[in-house]
């Protein structure tokens, strides 16, 4: 038995016997030495199994915990390897020696360069295989492994991210003068054209597959989290006032103006197919749908053909709303008036009576969230708490003040 193959083994019984430990630091994070475990602990360490955390601590080391990261499906955020320029470094590097020992006839060393190649595409082609299957299970389930919405968009974030990465570095990638490099040894040509030439096209396609649905569904979650933050501040409000009980407004004459905006339930009704009551007037409605449906086969339509003119069309003068310059009046009243606040209610008594207070309230207030007013000082004068929770403010007046220096 050869020195390699008596380390391997080694290390394969360490493991099968001090299974209990190595489990133990990978779920707990860290292992602390003891006077019972102590010498098991420092032979983990010099076969690599376990590396120094703080002083007397040992952690699981990075290779070992990345494997059973994936042979155990956990759900922890994966580190997706982008850096496929040292990779193509390394592999000109082995191939270099390996062309080195060729010529000199060194036919070990072919054979153990020979094998650091392999073992080099055979890791990238694995890696990607690994990171797609794992990145598809992620789309497919919509991280199911995380339950808040937070959680789910930083994931989601995190992966759009290095998946753009890797499929710029593998479109980066050029493995062809590889090839070339390599014409004179047809077992590595043979290599690399099945390995890289062939692999990498379909890995770099089904990975931008996944990177689209991923950005697709980023912009679901981000839908979803402006009703879940509606659903999350009547909680809140819930836990401030755990005595609030919903108003009866079935004794009230008028429900409140908010109320008529909700969109009404849809109800329809059909007929059972299965009541043989039914089924006389289900036959002639039947009939009715089908005499109907061949009057318009029948009937010819008759397309209106658009006439084609040199004449250029004449020009349409769109008349600019009131309320539209009745605002400009407004933003502009209140620049002119620097440092001097102006009470939008006061104005409409008096450039523009004739619009409804509250829609003109409603105006000024669309007029304020946009971006080129967000220099100017805003007021909300809000009525007094409702004898109810409404969840609406109600706004009686809107003051503006442009400050000077600001435009």
């Amino acid at each position: 038995m050869s020195q390699a193959e008596q380390g391997m083994e080694r290390l394969f019984k360490a493991l099968a016997n001090h299974s209990d430990l190595i489990a133990k630091a990978y779920f707990n994070g860290t292992i602390y030495s003891e006077s019972q475990n102590q010498r098991t602990l420092n032979q983990l360490k010099q076969l690599k199994v376990l590396v120094d955390h703080g002083d007397d601590g040992f952690r699981i080391a990075g290779r070992l915990s990345q494997f059973l990261d994936s042979a155990l499906s956990s759900d922890r955020i994966r580190r997706l390897d982008t850096d496929l320029s040292s990779w193509i470094d390394t592999l000109e590097q082995q191939i270099g020696l390996y062309q080195d020992a060729w010529r000199e006839n060194r036919l070990d060393d072919v054979d153990h360069y020979l094998l650091e190649i392999q073992r080099l595409v055979f890791d990238l082609a694995d890696n990607l295989e690994e990171n797609t299957s794992y990145l598809l299970m992620l789309v497919n389930s919509r991280f199911a492994n995380v339950r808040t919405l937070a959680e789910k968009q930083k994931q989601n974030t995190f992966y759009i991210a290095r998946l753009e990465k890797l499929v710029n570095a593998i479109s980066a990638l050029q493995p062809e003068f590889l090839l070339e490099y390599v014409e004179e040894q047809p077992e590595l040509h043979q290599l690399l054209e099945r390995q890289l030439l062939r692999l990498l096209p379909k890995y770099q396609q089904r990975l931008q597959d996944i990177l689209d649905k991923l950005k697709i569904f980023l912009f679901e979650l981000r839908q979803i989290e402006v009703r879940a933050q509606l659903v999350q501040g009547f909680a809140f409000y819930l836990r401030q006032n755990p005595d609030y009980q919903p108003l009866d407004w079935s004794e009230h004459d008028q429900i409140p103006e908010h109320w008529n905006r909700i969109q009404p339930l849809a109800l329809s009704a059909y007929a059972d197919p299965m009541d043989h009551a039914l089924e006389q007037e289900l036959v002639e409605i039947a009939q009715k749908i089908r005499i109907d449906s061949d009057a318009l086969l029948a009937k010819q339509k008759q397309r209106r053909l658009n006439s084609v003119t040199l004449n250029p069309a004449e020009k349409q003068t769109l008349q600019v709303p009131k309320y539209r310059k009745q605002l400009a009046a407004y933003m502009a009243k209140v620049r002119q008036q620097s440092g001097r606040p102006l009470s939008a209610l006061a104005f409409q008594q008096v450039f523009a009576n004739d619009i409804e207070p509250g829609i003109w309230l409603a105006c000024v207030m669309n007029e304020c969230m946009k971006q080129q007013h967000k220099s100017l000082q805003v007021e909300w004068r809000e009525v007094g708490q409702w004898a109810g929770f409404t969840g609406n403010k109600k706004i009686c007046d809107i003051v503006l003040c442009c400050q000077d220096g600001k435009t």
